[in-house]
């Protein structure tokens, strides 16, 4: 009967088809992964046409600015910015000043202190190729401190490693310089890929950059399918308030009916209300052709019922403790909007804050985007995560839900 009812909602009919219609498009949108290459490549050296130009107008003002004169202009010198560059913790900007002496240098230096805003100048001499193959780091180059920025410890421990590594293949290999780039060159082909680990001693999921591609549509997919289920649940809380005015809840609870069965069937609804727009979300991408998004669709649809079950839920539970359908749609619309922008499916959170994190943690979606993660590796253990994560919700939720019907009641 409640069924019945709802679908001649045109409120609920409104969210339970276009949301998985919107969702479907939405996931059959072509990922453009070029973008997630590009910004991989997109650390480079940074030329400047003249040595007066100030570095602080072109360079990457979040990694600490180096400014160099670089009077070598050998393919050396090119691989030790490159490597500075590379690391990703140094913007390098470069300027030509062979023709330069070193007076003239010296004399540009001091201006730039005062005038620039890099954090540090670094000279590399004309004779840097023979000097730092022969060990002598002093005549190769000259490192000017001009800022209190305590990151230029770091930058010149850098650099010494670097010229050392330099000197040590160097002195292995002979003076060549040819040949020290290319052992240089092969020893970093050789080195094993890095494996991301956590600070928490948790392994990081690594993707590709088209799997990172492919997370993109899927947070969106997410943020509207999620909004359908709100809504909907909020349909159903209707039906409570409405049969609570109209003393139906009364007449139920005068018969043999117990309010914990009362509670299970709109609890049940909630359940029919998932697989329903699942199983349309399903038709929907059967129906579009080429639909590619990194994940399985069977296994997408799977997350995505357990996802509609944790909301359709707690709206349900919001719509009934409220006891009034205006109210409702405004809290679910709030917690959809917090939720998401929290979860991180609109935008990466890696880089926030501690406590962004945290709260982060503690959005369902969050874990839901963790799970799409996995299936892009094919880690076989997200559904037990999943499954876990979905109990613990809806364990909590209706925890809630029924202290607050007891105080509501002046049961407490």
């Amino acid at each position: 009967m409640n069924i019945k009812l709802l679908l001649r909602n045109k409120a609920f009919l409104f969210f339970l088809c276009l949301t998985p219609l919107v969702s479907a498009l939405i996931l059959g949108i072509k990922a453009d992964f070029k973008l997630y290459t590009e910004e991989a490549e997109e650390i480079h050296i940074i030329e400047l046409d003249d040595c007066s130009d100030r570095a602080v107008y072109v360079s990457d003002t979040s990694a600490f600015v180096v400014k160099v004169y670089d009077s070598s202009q050998t393919e050396l010198s090119e691989y030790v910015l490159e490597q500075l560059a590379y690391s990703g913790m140094f913007s390098i900007c470069r300027s030509d000043t062979s023709k330069m002496t070193e007076e003239e240098v010296l004399k540009q230096a001091k201006s730039d202190a005062f005038d620039d805003r890099a954090g540090t100048l670094l000279y590399l001499k004309e004779d840097f190729d023979t000097c730092v193959l022969a060990g002598d780091y002093a005549n190769a180059l000259q490192i000017y401190d001009v800022s209190d920025d305590e990151r230029w410890v770091l930058f010149e421990t850098e650099i010494s490693s670097l010229l050392s590594k330099i000197h040590q293949v160097s002195a292995n290999t002979g003076m060549d310089t040819d040949t020290v780039l290319r052992v240089l060159r092969s020893l970093a082909e050789e080195m094993p890929e890095k494996e991301v680990v956590s600070l928490s001693g948790k392994e990081e999921i690594a993707l590709t950059n088209e799997q990172r591609a492919y997370k993109s549509p899927i947070g969106y997919a997410f943020a509207i399918i999620t909004l359908g289920f709100l809504f909907c649940g909020v349909c159903v809380a209707h039906t409570v308030i409405e049969e609570q005015d109209n003393k139906v809840y009364t007449r139920l609870m005068l018969s043999k009916l117990s309010q914990s069965e009362y509670l299970c069937s709109k609890l049940a609804m909630s359940v029919i209300i998932s697989i329903m727009q699942t199983l349309i979300l399903g038709i929907y991408m059967f129906v579009v052709k080429d639909m590619n998004f990194g994940i399985s669709k069977l296994n997408f649809l799977v997350i995505i019922f357990f996802l509609g079950l944790i909301f359709s839920t707690l709206s349900f539970v919001i719509g009934v403790l409220l006891g009034d359908v205006m109210s409702s749609n405004y809290a679910v619309f709030s917690v959809w909007t917090i939720s998401a922008l929290l979860s991180g499916m609109y935008f990466p959170i890696d880089s926030s804050s501690v406590t962004i994190k945290a709260l982060s943690n503690l959005m369902p979606q969050r874990w839901f985007m963790k799970a799409a993660e996995m299936l892009f590796v094919g880690d076989n253990s997200v559904y037990s995560m999943i499954l876990c994560i979905t109990v613990a919700y809806l364990i909590v939720i209706m925890s809630i839900g029924g202290i607050g019907l007891k105080i509501k009641r002046g049961n407490v």
